[in-house]
């Protein structure tokens, strides 16, 4: 075993109907996001940089949309071999109902064969709607500089914003960085203004994993490993890490839409991608965007092997998006392979991949309402 290595556990198993219809054939982690990224590009980025080489993915569903971007995870350098490797498992939902009525094997045998196949010493437990930059490699030191069972990392973030989520975890702390308490936020102390979101990842010694899997298994408990996690945490002793870059919680098309939105803002765009690590995800080789001499842009982003004819403002446009001649696209999130139509409007959009907009068209929204189409829409009225 090599000394202080590490494998990973994605859980792409959260709740994913608040992003409906944008999550019918997709689970949260295939998101795109920022014009050519998806949501899974963060973990796998955390984890390239970690030169972890042995991945778990649990998915709820179907992992096609995430086989197809991850391929053979050659891109982050996750090699494959004995030991090392991206190890899918998919339809996670299907198979916990078939295990409670006796049809399928013991629920967590596909967590025990990765960990001990993966020969890691420690692991890090990751979920995938929230959307961050973590070096875990840091993280590890920090672990290993306490003397705690399982660190889980926070974030400090104005109370404003569990408006919309008063179920998410938060983290009471002591002097020592150590955990206290894991409340839901509602029940947090009201003369707060700020406080820490538990943004469901863990460190810990693998043989710690082990015993709570085994634990479980005794007492018939069966949870997807982050709420296993979770469900245990009140009786280890847990130490705490800060995570202090940018970070948005993916549970909702509004905030999918704002999280994307704030890429337009040069300081939260720099706190994300140009931090100590860089993001990285498939490459796709295409031919600049074009703007044609009547296209008026301000503040936008724009991937490639887009065709740019009308006026596009405070907006994201993925790849291969055309715009014709006197469209008006503002406060707008346009996929890949969309097609807007002359003269057609948009305002506070979200365009799922290959939607054709017809000509003259007109979709608005608000920034509390929001239009939201499925892939391979047609919309001509």
């Amino acid at each position: 075993m090599k000394m202080n290595s590490i494998c990973a556990i994605l859980n792409l198993t959260e709740d994913e109907t608040a992003l409906k219809p944008l999550t019918h054939a997709r689970p949260i982690a295939s998101l795109p996001f920022a014009s050519r990224y998806r949501l899974i590009d963060f973990n796998l980025s955390s984890i390239s940089h970690a030169e972890i080489k042995s991945v778990g993915m649990f998915i709820a569903g179907s992992g096609r949309s995430i086989y197809d971007h991850i391929r053979s995870g050659s891109i982050w350098d996750i090699e494959s071999g004995l030991a090392g490797g991206i190890f899918t498992y998919s339809q996670q939902m299907l198979k916990a109902v078939q295990e409670k009525n006796g049809d399928a094997p013991d629920f967590y045998q596909n967590h025990k064969e990765f960990i001990e196949r993966s020969k890691a010493e420690y692991v890090v437990v990751m979920g995938s709607k929230i959307l961050a930059n973590v070096d875990i490699k840091a993280v590890m030191q920090h672990h290993l500089t306490k003397e705690g069972d399982i660190t889980v990392l926070y974030k400090t973030v104005p109370k404003a914003f569990f408006e919309m989520r008063p179920q998410e975890k938060v983290l009471q702390i002591d002097r020592d960085e150590y955990l206290l308490h894991l409340i839901d936020a509602e029940d947090a102390p009201a003369d707060l203004e700020r406080l820490a979101l538990d943004m469901n990842m863990y460190f810990m010694r693998v043989d710690k994993m082990l015993e709570l899997i085994q634990r479980a298994e005794l007492e018939d408990v069966q949870l997807d490993a982050d709420k296993l996690i979770e469900h245990y945490l009140p009786e280890y002793q847990i130490s705490t890490y800060e995570y202090t870059g940018y970070l948005a919680d993916i549970d909702s098309i509004p905030a999918y839409f704002n999280a994307n939105m704030e890429m337009l803002e040069k300081n939260k765009f720099s706190s994300l991608f140009h931090g100590s690590q860089n993001v990285i995800t498939k490459v796709k080789n295409g031919a600049p965007t074009y703007y044609a001499k009547g296209a008026h842009v301000k503040n936008a982003q724009f991937a490639t092997g887009c065709v740019i004819e009308g006026t596009v403002e405070d907006s994201l446009i993925f790849r291969k998006v055309n715009i014709a001649k006197d469209a008006e696209v503002r406060n707008c999130m346009i996929m890949q392979g969309s097609k807007i139509g002359e003269g057609a409007i948009l305002e506070y959009c979200i365009l799922d991949k290959n939607v054709t907009v017809g000509p003259g068209v007109t979709l608005k929204g608000t920034k509390d309402n929001l239009v939201v189409i499925e892939k391979n829409k047609t919309i001509t009225v």
